[in-house]
């Protein structure tokens, strides 16, 4: 069996590369990991106001530090640092918010940085399930606003994580001066052309209710993508997608193998649609951001100098 990291789509197959045990049904859900996007078609895309604070600050150090009522539900977040823009780092499916440390110890010396809980996750609070992309992307809008953090952002998101900053990037792209995506769920659209082409009808269907919200978090994959879609590319804003190498599959015979040049098309293809997109491959685990933190340094660093103009 596999626990929630070890199901985030295409990209949980290549969390086994970490020692993780993958079980029969690991191996088809490979593909499972990577594509994460599935859809209702809810149209809650009305976003609630923030209800503002609703817990003491808990964390001395910083005063945006603690747990805030955001969409009627309780959000916990941690920032450290001074200075704009303000990084926000999105995890990974089933991960918490301190998943990203490595790269919070690079810049929290030169911003602010900030990482939260999801809901249902660590020291938030409950939410419905499944998750759609309008529910996620209003959840971290109303979060930072209820916290007051502020702007601009420049958003740097992990797998799940690297999807979730596109769509945040698409609905709210007044407040957004750059985005990171490292090794992310690919678009639901293109995957499942490409990728599920390569996939037995075993797999196809494991990954379809996967993308659909069969995961560790009840995450709507198919729903965020729907969301991003539904709004004009932000080709203002740079951007930088960055994937790890196919060394990150456990077997050249996976599903995570065999479906991976088509992902790597895609997410070529993904950085190109973006006016100030660029794409980087690198030698890495899944685990990109701890794995090899310089190569992720160096995509952030990019996007951070075109979003200054230093």
């Amino acid at each position: 069996s596999m626990d929630a990291g070890d199901r985030e789509g295409f990209t949980g197959v290549v969390a086994g590369r970490r020692g993780r045990r993958l079980g029969a049904a690991a191996v088809a859900v490979a593909v499972v990991l990577l594509l994460a996007a599935c859809g209702s078609d809810s149209d809650d895309d009305v976003e609630p106001q923030a209800d503002g604070p609703s817990t003491a600050v808990t964390s001395a150090e910083d005063p945006l530090t603690g747990t805030y009522t955001a969409d009627g539900r309780e959000l916990f977040i941690e920032c450290s640092g001074e200075g704009e823009p303000t990084m926000v780092l999105e995890v990974g499916e089933g991960r918490l918010h301190g998943d990203m440390a490595a790269l919070r110890a690079v810049y929290e010396s030169q911003l602010r940085v900030c990482s939260y809980d999801r809901a249902n996750k660590g020291s938030s609070g409950a939410a419905p399930t499944p998750r759609s992309g309008a529910q996620l992307v209003s959840d971290l809008h109303g979060l930072l606003r209820a916290a007051q953090v502020p702007g601009p952002y420049v958003l740097v998101g992990h797998s799940a994580g690297g999807l979730l900053v596109q769509a945040f990037a698409a609905v709210h792209p007044d407040e957004v001066v750059g985005v990171v995506a490292l090794t992310p769920v690919p678009p639901w659209k293109p995957w499942s052309r490409l990728g599920f082409a390569q996939m037995t009808a075993l797999e196809r269907g494991l990954e379809v209710d996967y993308l659909e919200g069969a995961n560790g978090e009840s995450l709507d994959y198919r729903d965020i993508s729907r969301l991003i879609d539904e709004h004009p590319v932000p080709s203002a804003i740079p951007f930088h997608v960055v994937l790890s190498t196919r060394e990150q599959c456990i077997d050249p015979q996976d599903v995570c193998s065999r479906t991976y040049p088509a992902y790597t098309a895609i997410m070529r293809r993904l950085g190109e649609q973006w006016d100030q997109g660029r794409f980087s491959q690198v030698e890495a685990s899944h685990e990109i951001h701890s794995d090899n933190t310089r190569a992720v340094q160096e995509a952030v660093d990019d996007v951070l100098s075109r979003a200054t103009g230093s």
